[in-house]
């Protein structure tokens, strides 16, 4: 599913919703920068390592 790229545009909408939404959430935590676009969040989970600070 992830990996062929033969994604409906119905499937592309709701994983953009998602995006959007969990951005939000997460710019009303602490420690995400406020009004970060979803696509910082989706750099985050597909290029780097989460990490928790200690």
């Amino acid at each position: 599913m992830w990996s062929d790229g033969n994604w409906s545009s119905y499937r592309y909408e709701v994983y953009l919703s998602f995006m959007h939404a969990a951005a939000l959430q997460l710019a009303a935590s602490d420690g995400w920068p406020s009004g970060a676009a979803p696509d910082l969040l989706e750099r985050a989970l597909f290029n780097t390592v989460w990490r928790t600070s200690s």
